[in-house]
């Protein structure tokens, strides 16, 4: 099995194709709808102050979003980021409401910080994606 992305985002109803048929590369370079974003929010049950610190975008960047049809494709790619990872968590743990519980709780592997939060970067990204695939393989994260 693989991680559905694609359904993190917000699949077919966001992009307006069947999903087999999204070229995901393509999207983020031209930039995700800005549903596929909402989509990803609403899943992980974010608060606007962690939008701002996951996405590296202001409030009044967000608000503007209201008015585009399409994110830009730097802030696509960090949304795929997070649906990526959120997509390997809900298919390691079996649900998503144990993915977004995993998520937000603090991990000594991140020096305390939660996986969450250390997705701030590609690093840290890599390194809750190690911990995750860990897990499923059962070793110790």
């Amino acid at each position: 099995m693989t991680p559905d992305i694609i359904g993190v985002l917000g699949g077919s109803q966001v992009f307006g194709v069947p999903a087999a048929r999204i070229d995901l590369l393509e999207e983020v370079e031209r930039g995700l709808p800005r549903q596929a974003y909402e989509a990803v929010s609403d899943a992980l049950e974010l608060t606007p102050v962690e939008e701002d610190r996951l996405l590296q975008v202001s409030l009044r960047t967000r608000a503007r979003w209201k008015k585009q049809a399409r994110l830009d494709p730097a802030t696509s790619d960090r949304v795929v980021r997070l649906a990526r990872i959120f997509a390997l968590a809900i298919l390691v743990l079996e649900s998503r409401s144990h993915a977004v519980a995993w998520l937000r709780e603090p991990s000594d592997t991140l020096g305390g910080r939660s996986p969450l939060a250390a997705m701030i970067s590609d690093l840290g990204a890599e390194k809750v994606s190690n911990m995750l695939y860990q897990m499923e393989f059962g070793i110790y994260a």
